[in-house]
């Protein structure tokens, strides 16, 4: 074994899957191949005569679909791609984060259809799409579209890494220490998945809605600084006027004011003067107290613990306008 590995060579110009196999090297490879991650990448049609895999490997090089070696999936006799090779060496076929990235490298190499759609903005604008323009316009310079392609894999990677192990740790986590609630609301003819809890994760609305978080249709969430956010699954159309007149009724009252508005003003979207912490935003729709960003919104003053109450209410009363 070399002191430190310093070039990883493919055949041909960038491709989805040599480009998500360098991604796995460079990401998890260092056990294995000690400097990996800093190494330069190079296109060689063939390897240099009289070399093989393992000459080349005590120089420090590393072959991705070249020399019939353990990374070339070339003639392999199970149909297969570089990348799932890679993943198999390293030991991280298993990871549910990676698996998007391994489900589309074996569909674009096996199938051609890196991007399914048939719309021309998705096909030219899908990853598939852009490493083929990468290639167009930095043909003399596959290094930098490696590391192009290796952002985006990195970032898909780490976003991945959240859904599947770091936010479902976390709800575990939470729920153990009472920090979480969750119950059915009747919206006429609908039932609503509710969910509170309490979390400075950005990302756990998004994955309480999804499908492997839950599929919750109402999600609340309380911040550590008192803010409140009320987010909703799309796809279930939830009504939130009611809640929004609620939600400003108390916030009102434990404001210690009175509040004379009509029905009408009190579901209005946006925002009122008379409760400025809540945003009821159609566009989203969410009821917000400043967001993810707060700044200068003020946290609500109605305490956490009346949300259940404050969310039964307004999601079960019929809104008539």
């Amino acid at each position: 074994m070399p002191q430190k590995y310093s070039k990883i060579i493919f055949p041909t110009r960038p491709q989805s899957d040599t480009c998500a196999a360098t991604f796995l090297l460079k990401k998890f490879g260092e056990k294995q191949f000690p400097g990996i991650s800093e190494a330069q990448t190079e296109i060689w049609q063939i390897i240099p005569e009289g070399e093989t895999e393992g000459s080349l490997e005590k120089k420090g090089i590393v072959l991705i679909d070249l020399g019939g070696g353990r990374f070339d999936h070339h003639g392999k006799l199970q149909k297969t791609t570089a990348t799932a090779l890679v993943a198999d060496f390293l030991g991280v076929q298993d990871d549910p984060a990676l698996a998007k990235i391994l489900e589309f490298t074996e569909r674009d190499d096996f199938y051609g259809k890196g991007t399914i759609s048939s719309d021309p903005l998705d096909r030219v604008f899908g990853l598939a799409g852009l490493i083929t323009s990468l290639n167009r316009f930095y043909t003399d310079n596959p290094a930098l579209i490696m590391e192009i392609t290796r952002a985006i894999f990195s970032a898909h990677y780490e976003d991945e890494k959240k859904r599947t192990h770091e936010l479902p740790a976390e709800l575990k986590e939470k729920e153990q220490a009472g920090l979480v609630q969750n119950f059915i609301a009747k919206q006429r003819d609908k039932k609503l998945k509710v969910i509170l809890i309490e979390s400075d994760n950005l990302s756990m609305p998004g994955y309480l809605r999804s499908r492997n978080g839950g599929a919750f249709d109402v999600v609340v969430q309380i911040l550590s600084s008192g803010h409140v956010n009320i987010l909703t699954r799309p796809t279930k159309r939830v009504d939130l006027r009611q809640l929004a007149r609620q939600i400003r009724i108390e916030e009102v009252a434990y404001g210690g004011k009175n509040l004379n508005l009509s029905e009408f003003d009190l579901k209005k979207t946006a925002r009122i003067k008379q409760a400025p912490e809540w945003y009821f935003d159609p566009a989203t729709n969410s009821i917000q107290n400043g967001g993810a960003n707060p700044k200068e919104i003020s946290a609500t003053k109605i305490p956490k613990t009346e949300f259940p109450r404050i969310l039964k209410i307004g999601l079960e009363s019929y809104a008539i306008n």
